[in-house]
């Protein structure tokens, strides 16, 4: 049984993330500081849940406090530790700290989860099946869109009752405790499958000699979420796939990528997309 090991020293929120993993068929060892942490054996551990602040005794880890910050940030120095020994071990970093701050730049920085303590436990599960720990479990989408609601419901419908997926990542509907909307990008990517990019003919394009019929083009927050997006999976990785409806304006520096038409509706175009997505 795949194993993973948990360091918080909160004795309530450690039974909770216990709960998590053996509820998902893992087994679960626990530490409760960094002392009883570096006692670990990791090779026989697959991955690791660790809290931002944990107790340290310095002249027991060999740890000080400055490298600790004074242990506020002594889970950061225990995944260094970690990945001294273990270059790509999976880790998804917590802490009750809902703000930006050093742990979170720290963990965005090396591609690790960081995830806030009153998030539920859904982003914990998807960090521990991206790392291959869970079962198989249908791909997770996320919808970037404009102002055309018809579409949105009609993909949104589409990948929910035609792909049998689960319900797609819309970020309107998601609460914004307390982040930004990049923030709120940046803290679920690590959990989406494929992105559905929405170009529709939302805003009128100015100062155009073409004919009004012409004079259209995306949100440029649609345009933005997009190119976020390629930043982040890459062009080439096939789980970004761009939805196009009616005349609109696209970006010249991105021409020539596989553009799906859903002018006539996203179902007629199901087969199509099915083929893009490999199924």
């Amino acid at each position: 049984m795949r194993k993973v090991l948990v360091v918080e020293d909160d004795s309530f929120y450690c039974r909770r993330l216990k709960e998590i993993v053996i509820d998902n068929g893992l087994e679960c060892v626990v530490a409760s500081s960094l002392n009883d942490a570096l006692k670990i054996n990791f090779e026989n551990i697959d991955a690791a849940i660790v809290d931002v602040m944990l107790p340290n005794s310095p002249e027991q880890t060999g740890i000080s406090l400055e490298e600790t910050r004074g242990n506020f940030l002594s889970g950061i120095a225990l995944c260094r530790k970690i990945h001294k020994m273990h270059q790509d071990f999976p880790i998804i970093l917590i802490s009750a700290d809902i703000a930006g701050n050093e742990a979170r730049t720290w963990a965005k920085m090396r591609n690790i989860l960081f995830v806030c303590k009153t998030e539920g436990p859904e982003r914990i599960v998807n960090g521990l099946r991206t790392f291959g720990l869970l079962a198989e479990d249908t791909p997770r989408a996320f919808i970037v869109h404009g102002h055309d609601e018809n579409a949105l419901l009609e993909l949104k419908n589409f990948i929910q009752n035609s792909l049998k997926w689960k319900e797609p990542f819309i970020l309107r509907e998601q609460p914004s405790s307390g982040k930004t909307i990049i923030e709120k990008f940046e803290e679920q990517t690590p959990t989406i499958d494929y992105v559905f990019v929405l170009l529709t003919p939302d805003d009128t394009v100015l100062n155009s000699d073409e004919s009004n019929d012409q004079k259209r083009r995306a949100r440029q927050n649609v345009i933005f979420e997009l190119g976020f997006f390629y930043g982040h999976f890459g062009r080439q990785s096939g789980r970004i796939l761009v939805l196009h409806k009616g005349l609109v304006e696209i970006p010249t520096d991105i021409l020539g990528i596989i553009w799906i038409d859903i002018s006539n509706g996203v179902d007629p175009a199901g087969e199509i997309i099915r083929k893009e997505l490999a199924l």
